[in-house]
C-alpha cells in the first residue's frame, strides 16, 4: 500500500452464469476450429463481396409517398412532361457559332440519335425551332434536353448506357452531359474511386500507426486482419441486401472506414488487457495455463466492455432506421453489420489466435514493453488528479470553449450539395458550370406544379388566376403554363404553339425562381407554392420540392431518433456501470461534444474556413441536410466506445475498493493511452475519407475525425474526470440495480 491507496488488484474467477466466460472456454478449447471456421466464412464473404459496388447506387434521399415523388410520377406518366432528366451541353469546337452550318448539322444529328435511344420519351433541341433559352450567351454553346422514362431507383441504370452514345465528339460539337441523373452518376463513380483511394491510403497509414501503438508487427497485423475480416463480411452483407432492397453506395465507403476504426479499437482494447492479465498470471508454473487464464479473464472483463460498446454503437446506428430514406438506412445496415462482426471477431477469433501465438504475439517488436505495474502513478494518473483538484474551474473553462464551438451551428443554412460536390476537374461539373454561367440555369430547374384533371380550355380562367397568385410569391421571377407567361402577378405573354404544358390528363406549370434549387430559399418557395389555393389538388415537385420534403422527413425523425439513442445509451451504460448518474453524465458530455463538432463543420464547409488545408473545395454556403444526422449517429457511437472503456474500468476500480477519485485516476491511467491511440487510428482512417474528391465524404470524414479528437482529448481526459470529481459519491447512485449485476463483474477471492 502507498498513501492509503489499495494497490493489490482482485483476480478474476469465471462465474458459471457468465455467458462470456462460457464462450471464452469454448473458443479456447477449440482454437484451431474457431480460426478455420472464421477463415471459411471469410472466403465465402470475399467471393460474395466481389463486384458489390456495382449493385449499389447513389441516391435514396426521397421518402416513399413524398409529394415531390408523386408529382414526378404524375408529370412523367400521365402528363408526359416535366424537367429534363439529362441536359446535353454542346459546344462548337474552334470558337464557331452554334448557328453555323456545321454546328447545325451536328446538332440535328445529335437530337435524332437521342430520339432513337431506349426510354427517351422527349427531346428538346436548340436546333429545332431555335428557342433563345437553349442558346448560350456567347453563341458558342447550345442545349439538348432529354427526358427519360424512369424512377429514382432505375434512373441511373436507364441513363448510364445512353451517355457514352451522346457525349464526346459529334461532328463540329463537343458534347458533355449534366442534369440530376448524370450528376448522380458522376458522384457514384467518384464514390467508387474514393473507396479504392481510401483503402489504399488508409491501409498503410493504419498499419504504420498500429505497429507503433501495438508495439510490434505481429500484434498490429492481427488487429488489421480483424478489421479486414469485418469489412469484407459487411461488404458481402450489403451485396446480398442489395438484391432485396435499394442500397446506397455511400454505405460502402462509411462501412469500410467504420469497420477498420472499430475493429482496431476492439482489438487494441482486448490485446492491451490480455497483456496486462498475462503479466499478472506469470506466477503460474505452466505458461500455457497462464495464457489460458489471462485470455479468459480478458474476455470476461474487456470482452464485456467490447460487447457493451458494440451494442451502444449499434443502438446509435439503428436510429438511422427511423428515417424512411434508403441512404440513411443503408448506412445503418452496413454499420450495424460491421460493428457486430468486429465485436464477434474480437471476442472469438482474436482470443483463439492469441492462444495459438502465445509469446509470439510480441515478435517483431519495435519497442520494449513495460511489465504490468500498479496504476497509482504515471503521467495520465497525475493528469487526472490535477484535473480533479480544481474540477469546477475545469468544467467552466472547457464548457465555455465547447459552447463557443457550438455557436456557428446556430447559423447553419440547410440545403443540399449539388454538382459542386464533385471535383473541379469532373466533366459533369464543368458542363454544369457552363449551364450556370451561359444559360438561364434556374429556368432549367423550376418548381414543377402538376394539376391532374384540369382542362386547360374549360378551366382557363381558374388556371389564369392561379398562375397570377403564384407569380406574386417572393423569389418567383416568372410562371409559365398553358395560359401564358406571368411576372409579378400579371400575364406578360400568351402561350406559344406546342408549349407542352397541357395534355388530356391535366396541366402543369413551371415556377421559375431567382434562387438556387438546392438552397433553403428554394425550399421555402415550395412551401409558399403549396400554400396557394389551386383549382384542383396540386402536386408540387422539382429539386426544390424534393429538398423541402427531405427537410420535413429529417425533422420528423429527429426526435424519435434522438430518443432511441438516449434510451439505448442509458440502458446499456446502466447495465455496464450499474449507475443512473454515470449514463446521464455520459449522454450530456456526448451531446456537448457532438454539438461542438457540428459548429466546426459549419465553420469549415459552409463558411469555407480552412478549405485550403482540405485540398480545396467549392463553398456553396449551405450545410447538407442529411450530413448532421449521419455524423450524429456514427460519431455518437464512436464516442461512446471510449466512454464505455473508461467507465467500465472506473467501475472495476471502484469495486476493488478505491474511492471515486482514485478509481477515476486509475481508470484514466489504464485507458487513456488506449483511447488516445485508438483515436489516432480512427483519425487516420477518417482523414483518408476526408481526402475524397467528393464533398459529402469529405464533410463526413472531417466531422467524424473532429468528433473523435474532441472526445478523446477534451471530454475523456479532462471534462469527464472533472465532472465525476464534482459528483463524488452521487456517481454510484442506483441501489436497485447493483445486486442484479454482481455476477457480471470481477469478484474477490
Amino acid at each position: 500500500m502507498r498513501s492509503g491507496i489499495v494497490t493489490r488488484r482482485p483476480r478474476l474467477r469465471l462465474l458459471p452464469t457468465d455467458p462470456l466466460g462460457s464462450l471464452a472456454e469454448l473458443v479456447l478449447r477449440f482454437p484451431v476450429r474457431t480460426l478455420l471456421l472464421t477463415g471459411c466464412a471469410l472466403l465465402v464473404a470475399a467471393v460474395a463481396a466481389v463486384g458489390v459496388a456495382g449493385n449499389l447506387y447513389h441516391g435514396g434521399t426521397t421518402a416513399p409517398g413524398a409529394e415531390s415523388a408523386r408529382a414526378e410520377r404524375a408529370l412523367s406518366t400521365s402528363l408526359r412532361s416535366g424537367s429534363p432528366t439529362v441536359t446535353l451541353v454542346a459546344t462548337v469546337r474552334g470558337g464557331g457559332s452554334v448557328d453555323g452550318p456545321a454546328a447545325a448539322r451536328a446538332g440535328a444529328r445529335l437530337a435524332e440519335r437521342a430520339r432513337g435511344l431506349p426510354k427517351v420519351v422527349e427531346v428538346r433541341s436548340y436546333w429545332t425551332g431555335r428557342p433563345a433559352t437553349l442558346r448560350g450567351r456567347d453563341g458558342r454553346s447550345a442545349l439538348v434536353l432529354l427526358r427519360v422514362a424512369s424512377s429514382e431507383a432505375t434512373a441511373h441504370r436507364d441513363v448510364e448506357p445512353l451517355l457514352p452514345r451522346l457525349t464526346g465528339r459529334h461532328g463540329a460539337l463537343d458534347v458533355a452531359a449534366t442534369g440530376p441523373t448524370p450528376v448522380g452518376l458522376a458522384i457514384e463513380r467518384q464514390s467508387r474511386q474514393d473507396l479504392h483511394r481510401t483503402e489504399l491510403l488508409a491501409a498503410p497509414l493504419t498499419a504504420a500507426v498500429l505497429v507503433v501503438v501495438f508495439g510490434g508487427v505481429v500484434a498490429a497485423g492481427l488487429a488489421l486482419l480483424v478489421g479486414v475480416c469485418a469489412v469484407v463480411g459487411a461488404a458481402a452483407f450489403l451485396g446480398g441486401l442489395s438484391h432485396l432492397t435499394t442500397v446506397s453506395v455511400i454505405a460502402l465507403n462509411l462501412t469500410t472506414a467504420l469497420g477498420f476504426a472499430l475493429a482496431v479499437d476492439f482489438s487494441l482494447f482486448m490485446l492491451a488487457r490480455y497483456r496486462e492479465e498475462r503479466d499478472r498470471f506469470r506466477e503460474e508454473r505452466d505458461p500455457g495455463e497462464a495464457v489460458h487464464r489471462a485470455l479468459v479473464a480478458t474476455v470476461c472483463s474487456t470482452g464485456r466492455t467490447v460487447v457493451c460498446s458494440a451494442l451502444t454503437v449499434i443502438g446509435s446506428l439503428a436510429a438511422l432506421l427511423v428515417f424512411p430514406l434508403d441512404m440513411l438506412r443503408s448506412v445503418a445496415y452496413g454499420g450495424i453489420a460491421v460493428v457486430a462482426l468486429s465485436a464477434l471477431l474480437a471476442i472469438t477469433a482474436l482470443p483463439a489466435a492469441l492462444l495459438l501465438l502465445g509469446a509470439r504475439i510480441d515478435a517483431l517488436s519495435v519497442r520494449r514493453r513495460r511489465p504490468w505495474a500498479a496504476p497509482d502513478g504515471g503521467r495520465w494518473y497525475r493528469l487526472a488528479y490535477g484535473v480533479m483538484r480544481r474540477p469546477a474551474a475545469v468544467v467552466l473553462v472547457l464548457g465555455a470553449v465547447l459552447t463557443a464551438l457550438v455557436l456557428p451551428f446556430a447559423g447553419a443554412r440547410f440545403g443540399t450539395f449539388d454538382d459542386r460536390a464533385l471535383p473541379a476537374g469532373s466533366a459533369t461539373r464543368q458542363a454544369t458550370d457552363t449551364v450556370r454561367r451561359d444559360f438561364d440555369h434556374h429556368a432549367l430547374s423550376p418548381v414543377q406544379v402538376a394539376l391532374p384533371g384540369l382542362d386547360a380550355r374549360a378551366d382557363a380562367v381558374a388556371l389564369d388566376g392561379y398562375a397570377r397568385r403564384l407569380a406574386r410569391l417572393e423569389h418567383v421571377t416568372r410562371v409559365e403554363t398553358a395560359t401564358g407567361t406571368y411576372r409579378e402577378g400579371r400575364r406578360v405573354a400568351a402561350a406559344g404553339p406546342g408549349h407542352g404544358y397541357a395534355s388530356p390528363a391535366g396541366v402543369w406549370a413551371a415556377v421559375v425562381t431567382g434562387v438556387g434549387p438546392e438552397t433553403a430559399e428554394g425550399a421555402s418557395v415550395v412551401r409558399a407554392v403549396r400554400a396557394v389555393s389551386s383549382p384542383v389538388p396540386a402536386l408540387v415537385g422539382g429539386t426544390q420540392a424534393w429538398l423541402a420534403d427531405l427537410g420535413d422527413t429529417i425533422r420528423a425523425g429527429v426526435v424519435p431518433a434522438l430518443s432511441l439513442i438516449a434510451v439505448v445509451t442509458l440502458l446499456l451504460l446502466g447495465w455496464c456501470t450499474r449507475s443512473v448518474v454515470l449514463p446521464l453524465k455520459a449522454l450530456v458530455l456526448n451531446v456537448l461534444s457532438l454539438s461542438a463538432t457540428f459548429g466546426v463543420m459549419v465553420l469549415v464547409f459552409q463558411e469555407g474556413r480552412l478549405s485550403g488545408l482540405l485540398g480545396g473545395f467549392t463553398v456553396t454556403g449551405v450545410t447538407d441536410t442529411v450530413v448532421p444526422v449521419l455524423v450524429l449517429c456514427v460519431a455518437f457511437g464512436l464516442s461512446m466506445d471510449y466512454e464505455v472503456l473508461l467507465l467500465s474500468r472506473t467501475v472495476e476500480e471502484h469495486d476493488a475498493g478505491a474511492s471515486t477519485r482514485q478509481a477515476v485516476a486509475r481508470a484514466v491511467q489504464r485507458t487513456a493511452g488506449l483511447f488516445t491511440a485508438s483515436a489516432l487510428v480512427v483519425i487516420v482512417v477518417m482523414s483518408a475519407l476526408a481526402a475524397s474528391g467528393l464533398l459529402l465524404l469529405k464533410v463526413v470524414g472531417v466531422g467524424l475525425a473532429v468528433a473523435v479528437f474532441v472526445d478523446a482529448t477534451v471530454i475523456r481526459l479532462l471534462l469527464a474526470p472533472a465532472l465525476m470529481a464534482l459528483l463524488g459519491r452521487a456517481n454510484w447512485w442506483a441501489p436497485a440495480l447493483r445486486p442484479a449485476a454482481q455476477s457480471l463483474v470481477p469478484v474477490k477471492r
